[in-house]
């Protein structure tokens, strides 16, 4: 089923400044932590001015999802820090508010509502693919800064959560080829992409895999290029990430 989105933008003092949609490396799962609440009264809500929060997606199982922040805008979710210990906050300072988006589950105080979580899997999806984030970088709030959040579904070992991992993870399309070009300006996730097949494939010291096309990439790609006998070029073209994506050495 399509999904159907509705705007209902939040006040402008309720959110950050824009940015590059190839700057998301996260989709962040959060709750309201309420019972009975629409994703709509949520919108309006944060349309009132000096909230101090906001969120990109409101889900609620019903008609349509509700856009509250754009995704060229950085929306005030994950800041902070609560805890880092334990199995918490693993992605503290990795994850944050500029590059990751977030999505608010509705009518989940307890539990979340199976229509919710079915709407939200639906949508996790649809972002993973457009914007090229990994089901790995589908996280939840209580991973970025400890908080209890979403609730119902925190916990190293949550079976609520490996169950929604799996549910996500299942459509990611990854028999198939991620990228058929990689240049300078593409998104760091198809960057990080090229960068970890560079160092799976090539010998030597490994690259940061940062999603950034600095010197030494440029370095372990022309070495690459060599050890198959190619002509170095100023990009990763479509031969070269069929050769990555199909584990060529030589």
């Amino acid at each position: 089923m399509a999904l159907k989105f509705k705007k209902n933008f939040a006040h402008k003092s309720n959110y950050g400044g824009k940015r590059s949609t190839k700057d998301i490396d996260y989709i962040v799962i959060h709750y309201t932590g309420n019972s009975g609440d629409t994703a709509l009264n949520n919108c309006k809500y944060f349309q009132g001015a000096s909230r101090g929060a906001s969120a990109h997606y409101f889900v609620d199982g019903g008609k349509h999802i509700y856009k509250s922040v754009a995704v060229n805008r950085v929306a005030w979710s994950v800041g902070g820090c609560y805890s880092t210990s334990g199995a918490a906050g693993n992605y503290y300072k990795k994850c944050t508010n500029a590059n990751s988006l977030s999505v608010e589950m509705c009518n989940s105080a307890g539990k979340v509502a199976g229509n919710v979580r079915d709407q939200t899997i639906e949508l996790v999806k649809f972002l993973m693919k457009k914007y090229g984030v990994p089901a790995s970088r589908v996280i939840r709030h209580w991973d970025v800064n400890g908080k209890d959040c979403p609730a119902p579904w925190i916990g190293a070992n949550n079976a609520e959560w490996k169950a929604f991992k799996k549910a996500i993870g299942g459509k990611v399309a990854a028999a198939k080829q991620p990228y058929k070009v990689v240049k300078k300006n593409s998104s760091k996730n198809a960057i990080r992409w090229m960068q970890a097949k560079l160092n799976d494939l090539t010998s030597g010291a490994d690259i940061a895999v940062d999603g950034e096309w600095g010197p030494a990439t440029q370095k372990k790609l022309e070495q690459y290029w060599k050890q198959l006998g190619w002509k170095k070029g100023s990009y990763a073209g479509k031969k070269t990430c069929t050769a990555l994506y199909k584990n060529r050495k030589k």
